[in-house]
């Protein structure tokens, strides 16, 4: 049975965006993104950390260290923020690579690292033991509707901290997914070189009179859900914030999901000629 707003006591939510960034890498430059090539002004992470990531947990860390490059100052401490990861199709290189070596070796060819580091999880879990971040963290989603999947969970965690009824002062979304699901080889090997995408929004609980860039879920019962694919969505999505400058200005974004639920990306000014209107 679908799960609608008023099912989880969400009939209108709204949150800040105070950081945000996209990054996106061709599946044979992320072995390069392992090591380095984050903003000189992120946190650095320890050598080799990402060394036996799923490609989506490498590219998903880069938008967090830009998204933090990029923050407001003063910097906030991250140390009490939670972590979503909503991937789409992760890990299936690795898994793929594993299966072949079981099949052709025996269980002594399956790594040990393989649940660790290319299950749903992982990407969160890296974001929150690589940037000492000590809120909860999670991923949901692993399919086509990530995305809405990744902000209705986030908005669900933001509205008890609005309350003081989580102890956590924002969350880390992270969203990801390929424009082209890579195809491999007999061997589990890629033959082809799609593009791996991330964006990663800081999301607080917005306060009285602040003027941010603002994420509101509303009911949208009988409205078709939004027919794009994960790749598309994060490309829009990008596209909308990167349409908020320093500056601000008028930037909307939309996703009707599909549990009767619709997701709206809108600046300041936007939000207030809305009210005005």
């Amino acid at each position: 049975m679908p799960t609608s707003l008023h099912t989880v006591g969400l009939a209108a939510a709204t949150c800040a965006v105070a950081s945000h960034a996209m990054v996106e890498a061709r599946l044979s430059a992320i072995d390069t993104l392992r090591t380095g090539g984050w903003p000189t002004t992120a946190p650095a992470l320890p050598p080799r950390f990402l060394r036996h990531s799923d490609e989506q947990t490498v590219v998903g860390m880069h938008a967090v260290l830009a998204a933090i490059a990029r923050y407001p100052e003063p910097r906030p401490s991250f140390d009490l923020h939670g972590v979503i990861a909503a991937s789409c199709q992760a890990g299936r290189i690795s898994a793929a690579q594993t299966l072949v070596q079981a099949a052709a070796i025996g269980g002594t060819a399956v790594s040990t690292r393989i649940v660790p580091e290319c299950s749903l999880h992982s990407p969160a879990g890296a974001v929150s033991v690589g940037l000492g971040m000590h809120g909860p963290n999670i991923g949901v989603g692993g399919g086509p509707d990530a995305l809405a999947e990744g902000l209705f969970t986030a908005i669900s965690w933001l509205r008890p901290m609005a309350a003081g009824r989580m102890r956590c002062d924002g969350v880390w979304l992270i969203v990801s997914g390929w424009d082209e699901e890579p195809v491999l080889d007999a061997a589990g090997k890629p033959v082809t070189d799609p593009i791996c995408r991330a964006v990663a929004l800081s999301l607080v609980p917005l306060r009285a009179g602040q003027r941010a860039l603002e994420l509101h879920v509303d009911s949208a019962a009988g409205l078709q859900s939004t027919a794009q694919t994960t790749s598309g969505l994060l490309t829009s999505l990008g596209n909308a914030l990167a349409a908020h400058g320093p500056a601000g200005g008028v930037s909307q974004w939309s996703h009707r999901c599909p549990w009767a639920a619709e997701i709206r990306l809108v600046s300041a000014d936007a939000a207030t000629q809305g009210e005005a209107a």
